[in-house]
């Protein structure tokens, strides 16, 4: 099964989400101010869905602070 994103507009209250049994990632663009926030939550549901690929087994809050950490990678690898 392949990876799909879908935009929408109406719904959640989340910015982005990961569906793993269904391998499908759902943005809300109108959850965002710019567009490099926008970016930073497609990135984010694509980590979800990388670390689920290698069949690693984090608890949430594991994975959402690796995520985190690679995130701004580059703000503190300078």
């Amino acid at each position: 099964m392949s990876l799909t994103v879908d935009f929408k507009f109406v719904g959640e209250n989340n910015r982005g989400l990961y569906y793993p049994n269904s391998k499908r990632i759902i943005i809300y663009p109108s959850k965002h101010e710019t567009i490099e926030d926008l970016l930073k939550t497609i990135q984010h549901e694509l980590i979800h869905y990388v670390i689920d690929e290698h069949g690693e087994e984090l608890d949430e809050d594991q994975e959402e602070r690796v995520i985190f950490l690679m995130s701004w990678a580059d703000d503190f690898l300078i």
